[in-house]
């Protein structure tokens, strides 16, 4: 009985630490993929306090408005904050600026950062550390590869896209093309530090077997960094990441449509009428033709 009495405590105890562990995990893919949506399409505003009067700082991060989903969801999960709507720019804002939100936010994005978009992160530790008594560490920049978070996939999910290319073989064309892109565009310097983004974005380069370009916008004559991921290797190497760490907007549905061509293309098989077939579908219902959207995939958020 004694041994059959240790053998269930023991069972219980390994269950236990199972489920903590599980727990623990789940905490870092969620921060990791916040710290990437955020590094793309986020800000934290802090007001110079003027007198008396003290504004709780705001962290925010933009969606457009066909992810207004993804921004209730990310706020049923922090249980802080509000979404405000921005129809003239066909975007909304998930605002955090209760201070249990603001704790909530640092803890889970603490350490994951990536770009010099940390220095804001940092001001707003400083801020809780002053104003509320904390003693938050300022964790350094997180220097793990790529692969082995969720980062890359909030980062995609701010400033990633995917598409996909078929030339056919009619308006003077000699040969029918069909190809498959992951797309990654962000600033060269940031706007407050001046420091570069190159060091990320090469890991990125890195990772997706592609090279760091540039490109300058004709209508405001601004420079950007750009990759572009096509290769058949760098199409093995996306579709393994994203399975692992899936995306949560609604470029997961396009990733999705993008998969099964992305296939096609490794196995030789997306010239054949089938092939053809996937293709122009996908194409039909990707990025800003979708008109349906399914928001199933929310249910597996960390």
């Amino acid at each position: 009985k004694e041994q059959d009495l240790l053998e269930k405590n023991l069972k219980a105890c390994c269950f236990e630490t199972k489920r903590n562990t599980s727990n623990v995990s789940n905490d870092n893919k969620l921060g990791s993929y916040l710290a990437g949506l955020f590094e793309g399409d986020g800000h934290i505003w802090i007001q110079k306090q003027i007198g008396k009067k003290r504004h709780n700082p705001r962290f925010c991060i933009t969606f457009g408005s066909k992810n207004e989903a993804l921004a209730k969801k990310l706020l049923g999960v922090i249980e802080s904050g509000f979404i405000r709507y921005r129809p003239k720019d066909n975007a909304c804002v998930l605002v955090v600026s209760p201070v249990v939100g603001l704790k909530k936010i640092v803890k889970l994005i603490n350490g994951e950062l990536k770009t010099p978009k940390i220095y804001q992160l940092h001001n707003l530790i400083d801020w809780l550390n002053k104003n509320h008594n904390t003693n938050i560490s300022k964790l350094p920049l997180n220097k793990d590869n790529v692969e082995n978070s969720s980062w890359l996939s909030g980062f995609v999910d701010a400033d990633g896209s995917f598409s996909v290319q078929y030339t056919k073989t009619e308006d003077g064309a000699k040969k029918r093309k069909i190809s498959c892109r992951l797309r990654i565009e962000q600033r060269i310097l940031d706007p407050v530090t001046n420091e570069d983004y190159s060091s990320i974005l090469n890991q990125i380069c890195l990772f997706l077997n592609c090279k760091l370009l540039t490109r300058t916008q004709k209508s405001t004559n601004n420079t950007y960094y750009t990759l572009t991921a096509s290769s058949k290797v760098s199409l093995e190497i996306i579709i393994n990441y994203f399975n692992r760490y899936p995306l949560f907007s609604s470029k997961y549905l396009d990733y999705k449509d993008w998969e099964k061509v992305a296939h096609l293309i490794i196995n030789n098989e997306h010239c054949t009428d089938k092939g053809i077939n996937t293709v122009e579908l996908a194409r039909s219902r990707m990025n800003t033709k979708r008109t349906d959207f399914n928001w199933d995939h929310l249910n597996g958020l960390y």
